[in-house]
């Protein structure tokens, strides 16, 4: 009985240092260490510390639009990750805004190709609620 107590106090103690979500995150880290962090937070299956970084990311490093295209699709694909259509379309739509606004043409093209394919992902029925018309896409 006492092996099964310190096992189960054992695993709850891992399970909520796992999702834990930094508190303090050091202002001297670059958007490319942070993104970084980010992206072993998600591996690590610790969603919020991920959306936590990028976060970051977006305030700290958001006037470089390059970094602020990354870090907003990655939490986006996320949350199409979550199945949270609701919360992923309009960051997708954003997204994509982005490029039909670029003349410089300077922005990484592969975000908007992601997040059309992360768009193509959401059920009719999101689209729908969400005033998108899929044959537009």
């Amino acid at each position: 009985m006492k092996n099964i107590f310190i096992t189960i106090t054992f695993l709850s103690i891992f399970l909520v240092s796992c999702s834990s979500v930094p508190e303090n995150i050091p202002t001297d880290l670059s958007a490319s260490e942070l993104i970084q962090l980010a992206q072993s937070s998600f591996d690590k299956d610790n969603k919020k510390a991920a959306q936590a970084y990028y976060e970051a990311v977006i305030i700290r490093f958001g006037d470089n639009k390059s970094v602020l295209i990354e870090a907003e699709y990655e939490i986006a694909h996320m949350k199409i990750k979550e199945k949270n259509w609701d919360g992923a379309i309009p960051d997708l739509v954003r997204i994509i805004s982005y490029y039909e606004n670029d003349t410089t043409r300077t922005l990484p093209y592969e975000y908007k190709t992601l997040a059309e394919i992360d768009l193509a992902k959401v059920p009719d029925y999101a689209l729908e609620k969400a005033g998108i018309n899929k044959e537009e896409l």
